[in-house]
């Protein structure tokens, strides 16, 4: 046994040689990114308790589908009507003094439901006003949040970042609907709201801490219309940007939407009730959650723009796949894939957008990637939840993520200045 030791000991300092290399390559190296990235993923976290208590409250009181149809349509119009206009706002002003502001006003607004809720006094088109004014807040923090990330941590460590990000959305996404659930259950949903005004504060304190960007005086000049039409004249004059863009866009309206259709696989297509229902959506976000991690080891290996393909084409046929399952066992191993690649297909483009894209246009090339999983997802819910109840919505799962396919196999001859990105 004596003799082992040695052997033993150098096997552990090499695997903790290897850890250490590991961090300091990562972009949580970099201390006020390790401090922004923390905070948000507690912000998350208070996010999805949101999510979930808004949902069930406005169910409460209202017993009624339609609102909420009403209130998902009212947190996406501010997404597809006003992100390019936040894109056009982080090229002009600095992003840490938006990110204050917005950070701020979203703390307001949860805390404002939180007592609303708490002092018996709300009513739902209180629910639907500040979830309206809240998407409002986002459509102008998220694009300066996604464009502050190479700022904190360089070039190199970009992929890492992206990774990280998705990684703490992901994690957050899995523990927030179940806290949501036990917190609504044993103290009602007003709680969940104030937690979710308190989890702000880290982000605000992170943000505090970074050092305040150069002013920008000379885009000042021009006004935000025009800021935002040379935005677009930007992406599409670069057919990298443009290809990007457009191959995250279609499999974003037609697949993406199996998410929010998942209720009806669970109970008419698996047969599986409620309980089988909230484990399969576990797994997917396991699945989202290990394509997160994966995101910053796969890009190390280069050639980014074959491995979009790669997962674009594996979203596709597995989700086509899914559709067509009857087996429970089946369609989770497939929905365990479809999360991961949907999530490797975001962080991606992500990734190749934040290395291409200069500093003068990062806003808003940003805030069109964030338009397109918030706002085309639930206009392709729409459509294909209209079509599914005429023809049911297996067939037209399937048949959306097929074209969806098709499109990837083509696009590779439409954009191959993107699969050749490295």
């Amino acid at each position: 046994m004596a003799r082992r030791q040695p052997a033993v000991s150098a096997q552990a300092s090499s695997l903790s040689a290897r850890l250490r290399l590991a961090f300091e390559r990562s972009a949580l190296a970099v201390p006020a990114y390790r401090r922004f990235w923390a905070s948000m993923l507690v912000s998350n976290v208070g996010s999805w308790l949101q999510l979930v208590a808004q949902g069930w409250l406005i169910l409460a009181l209202t017993d009624s589908p339609a609102y909420l149809g009403l209130y998902g349509l009212l947190r996406s119009v501010p997404t597809l009507t006003i992100t390019l206009v936040g894109g056009a706002v982080a090229d002009r002003v600095d992003r840490r003094r938006i990110l204050l502001v917005t950070q701020s006003a979203a703390a307001v607004l949860a805390m404002l439901l939180g007592v609303l809720d708490l002092t018996g006094l709300v009513r739902p088109w209180h629910i639907l006003l500040i979830a309206f004014a809240t998407a409002t807040v986002m459509a102008f923090d998220n694009p300066a949040r996604q464009a502050m990330v190479p700022g904190l941590v360089g070039s190199e460590r970009v992929a890492s970042a992206v990774g990280l990000n998705s990684a703490a959305w992901n994690a957050a996404a899995v523990v927030g609907p179940s806290l949501a659930g036990l917190l609504v259950a044993a103290a009602g949903t007003g709680w969940a709201f104030v937690l979710n005004g308190l989890s702000y504060l880290p982000v605000l304190w992170a943000v505090w801490t970074l050092e305040p960007a150069p002013p920008r005086h000379d885009r000042g000049q021009v006004p935000i219309v025009a800021q935002v039409r040379l935005g677009l004249q930007a992406v599409r004059q670069d057919r990298r940007l443009l290809g990007l863009l457009t191959l995250l866009a279609v499999p974003t309206f037609l697949g993406r939407p199996y998410l929010q259709l998942m209720p009806v696989f669970a109970r008419d297509v698996l047969h599986t009730g409620a309980a089988g229902y909230g484990l399969l959506m576990g797994i997917n976000g396991a699945g989202a959650l290990s394509g997160a991690l994966l995101v910053g080891t796969l890009s190390e290996r280069g050639r980014r723009g074959k491995l979009l393909f790669f997962v674009n084409i594996v979203f596709a046929s597995t989700l086509v796949a899914f559709a067509l399952s009857q087996w429970v066992t089946l369609s989770a191993a497939l929905l365990f894939l479809i999360g991961a690649s949907q999530t490797l297909l975001m962080a991606f483009t992500n990734t190749l957008l934040q290395l291409i894209v200069t500093d003068e246009f990062r806003g808003r090339v940003m805030a069109l990637y964030t338009v397109i999983p918030m706002g085309f997802m639930p206009l392709g819910t729409m459509a294909l939840g209209g079509i599914g109840d005429l023809v049911g919505v297996p067939l037209t799962v399937a048949v959306a993520a097929a074209i969806a396919l098709g499109f990837t196999l083509v696009g590779r001859r439409l954009f191959p200045e993107v699969y050749r990105l490295t």
